[in-house]
């Protein structure tokens, strides 16, 4: 089904909704028979697709840093264009790395491992074209940083590579002490100019016996993709492996060694900038505009789209206990969507708090607080139809809905992607009055 033919039959869709009470299980048995278990899968909701200013991408707290770092300048056919851009700063391995005034530099590169499992469209097989600078502001470990910040760069690149994305290992000799490795990794390699090399070769003692001091001098890196691509990579900064490789004698003729600038977890800052444009791109004529969720819904990674649903008759339900909430959403299968735009491995609901914060709704904190499996216990991964129909979401929210029944919680939902920050995919789904793949919200319940 074409984009464009939805925007036509909004109007008949509309048509089509039911919103029946909810029946009563036996309804059949005599007045006096009857069970106080019901169920319902008529409640009207609205739904919207909405754009986000920004999301986190950096916090203090090293349990919710990011765990991959996205790169890339992804056209998207339906969802219009992404860019992501790392900035990010590197720390010596140690505080002494004993530079001598004979020390001769053999080579500086820039060694970034990937993160396969978390690639988005057409990554592996494909050439990308990326750049570095060197940061020209301090970054700061104590501040939250977001997606819609950037920092002041100088404006000549220090590196730059043109390589394909290969995800078998590649070797390279590297340089323990006085013993020579042969490491083996799928990583992405750029040659940095000489100029940074002796840059940190020449910083006092001092400078390296201080983390302020050293982070002032040398305040960090971007990166950014060059051209336009048919995909996203990811690139994990914390591998042990990632940083800046520096070659070098102690003097002419002298064993090779090498020293490692790598972005610790500490004292380091690492976050991305996301830039989403909807300009042209089908899904332009969707977006806040609750008739047409009617239809097609729209979630994005990175700091790009959201689903926004309401259920206008919550009140109605009031003295219910929720024995099961399940959301069921469909994935929509729109003409000219390529194979290679995988939906999204993961969704979870969000709402917000009562300082208004958009956080995991109870049933996800409660599962994950636990350790337990989000997979099968909320629901939330695309599950296929074995008879060929369409890929369906299943979400449990009995908890929550609960809250919403009672008047504690706000009546409205957010689908969104888990680690939103760190994923690149997207998902299109049927909207909330689709006359046959409709959002349902199933909802077992006890009159009291």
């Amino acid at each position: 089904m074409r984009l464009t033919s939805f925007v036509c039959a909004v109007a008949l869709i509309g048509s089509v909704v039911s919103c029946s009470d909810p029946t009563l299980v036996g309804g059949s048995l005599l007045e006096d028979d009857k069970a106080n278990v019901g169920f319902s899968d008529t409640l009207s909701i609205t739904a919207t697709s909405i754009t986000n200013d920004s999301i986190r991408t950096y916090t203090p707290f090293n349990s919710s840093q990011l765990a991959t770092y996205l790169l890339g300048n992804l056209n998207d056919p339906l969802f219009g264009r992404s860019s992501s851009t790392i900035y990010a700063q590197v720390y010596p391995e140690n505080n002494n790395p004993r530079f001598r005034d004979s020390t001769r530099i053999d080579s500086i590169v820039l060694v970034l491992p990937y993160d396969i499992d978390n690639f988005y469209a057409k990554a592996a097989g494909e050439t990308f074209d990326i750049e570095v600078f060197q940061l020209a502001e301090a970054l700061v470990e104590d501040n939250e940083y977001y997606s819609n910040q950037a920092a002041a760069v100088d404006p000549m690149r220090i590196g730059n590579a043109q390589a394909m994305v290969r995800t078998d290992s590649i070797e390279f000799i590297d340089y323990e002490g006085t013993d020579t490795a042969l490491v083996k990794f799928p990583h992405y390699r750029i040659p940095l100019d000489g100029a940074v090399a002796d840059l940190l070769v020449g910083l006092d003692s001092a400078i390296y016996a201080s983390d302020s001091l050293f982070l002032d001098a040398f305040k960090g890196i971007q990166l950014k993709s060059a051209n336009e691509d048919e995909g996203m990579l990811s690139f994990d900064l914390l591998s042990p492996d990632a940083g800046i490789y520096l070659y070098y004698r102690d003097s002419t003729g002298g064993k090779p060694k090498r020293f490692l600038y790598d972005f610790d977890i500490q004292p380091t800052v690492r976050f991305t900038n996301y830039q989403n444009s909807y300009d042209g791109a089908p899904v332009a004529q969707f977006l806040n505009k609750p008739a047409l969720g009617d239809s097609l819904i729209f979630v994005q990674g990175m700091s790009g789209l959201e689903a926004k649903l309401e259920i206008p008759n919550v009140t109605s339900l009031q003295g219910l206990i929720v024995n099961k909430a399940e959301l069921e959403v469909y994935v929509a299968n729109i003409e000219g969507d390529e194979s290679d735009f995988s939906p999204i491995s993961q969704l979870i609901l969000t709402a917000p708090n009562s300082e208004g914060t958009l956080v995991a709704i109870e049933d996800i904190e409660i599962i994950l607080s636990q350790r337990r499996s989000l997979e099968d216990l909320f629901g939330g991964t695309p599950l296929l139809d074995s008879n060929g129909g369409p890929t369906l979401y299943k979400m449990n929210l009995s908890a929550h809905f609960q809250e919403v029944i009672d008047g504690s919680r706000a009546n409205v939902l957010y689908i969104t992607p888990y680690r939103k920050a760190e994923t690149a995919s997207r998902s299109i789904l049927y909207g909330a009055k689709h006359p046959q793949y409709g959002i349902k919200l199933k909802l077992a319940f006890t009159k009291l």
